[in-house]
């Protein structure tokens, strides 16, 4: 795995990170996990296989989230929320001028996906949702399933030893997607998100409590019928941290007033379907966007 191009853009005064690539209708990519994790990272490179093999027919782009990747760190401690980062994600595709799109959002990125298409319909033409666990009606299993790393936070082995602990299929984590993950890990704009999150209490006092808000409201506003955009859920069905029995009752509640809901199980995969098996969710990806286009 080798880093993607790099391009940035100014998106209301945060420098921002992303990647794009062919031509057709835009497909955006929105990786997991949130700023300021100790244990682990993540950058657009998550999607690097994906929007390879995606390139020929769509125009993919995938971004670096706020406060993660490369991307800058919030601006003020009151947007170190996962609301901050939706309206991030929301503007950066305002900033690029992109028609409605065909927006992709694994784990936490699900979430913040699927609040983007609720509060900014305009802005999006279909939605995948890709092991939500954050999203998911169901109480998620992180904190069990990677509990006491044999690792100090921050190392190399406890970056690996997390990411293996979500997967199935493990060979994709080579040396190269560590070397990445470690590089965003060690920023110093990155140490800075830490110290905000724990040492300063952000993340128990700000981010916990208003993520848990924003999903109840979420969860309410598809209750009632408000996600109105051909949607796709894509699960790994051997997932440890957020069950596919999750995925199921997600499909569900989108469903019933959703008639455009369509739900793919992925057999023999973890938390990374799209990296565990990235044949097949390409293939998945292709002909969802092809048909909500049409």
């Amino acid at each position: 795995m080798t880093k993607l191009e790099s391009r940035w853009i100014d998106v209301r005064g945060i420098r921002t990170r992303y990647s794009e690539a062919g031509s057709g209708d835009p497909i955006v990519f929105v990786y997991g996990a949130n700023f300021g994790m100790a244990e682990a990272s993540a950058s657009l490179e998550t999607w690097a296989p994906n929007m390879a093999a995606l390139a020929g027919r769509f125009r993919v782009v995938a971004f670096d989230k706020l406060g993660q990747g490369f991307t800058d760190n919030p601006a003020q401690d009151a947007d170190y929320t996962m609301a901050a980062v939706v309206r991030h994600a929301g503007d950066f595709i305002e900033a690029l001028k992109l028609p409605p799109v065909h927006l992709v959002g694994h784990s936490r990125g699900g979430f913040a996906a699927t609040r983007l298409a609720l509060e900014r319909q305009h802005l999006v033409r279909s939605l995948t949702i890709v092991n939500s666990g954050t999203l998911s009606p169901r109480v998620g299993t992180n904190e069990v399933a990677l509990s006491q790393p044999p690792f100090p936070l921050g190392t190399r082995e406890a970056v690996r030893w997390v990411y293996e602990h979500y997967c199935i299929r493990r060979e994709w984590i080579d040396e190269a997607w560590v070397d990445l993950l470690v590089e965003t890990l060690t920023l110093p704009k990155y140490a800075a998100s830490i110290d905000k999150m724990e040492r300063e209490g952000l993340r128990t006092r700000l981010f916990v409590p208003g993520l848990a808000r924003d999903k109840r409201e979420a969860l309410a506003w598809i209750g009632e019928g408000r996600l109105q955009r051909p949607t796709q859920i894509v699960w790994g069905a051997d997932d440890p941290t957020a069950t596919v029995e999750g995925g199921f009752e997600l499909f569900q509640r989108i469903a019933a007033h959703e008639r455009r809901t369509v739900l793919g199980v992925i057999n023999q995969s973890g938390h990374f379907p799209f990296r565990e098996h990235p044949g097949r969710f390409n293939a998945l990806m292709g002909r969802f966007a092809d048909w909500a286009s049409a």
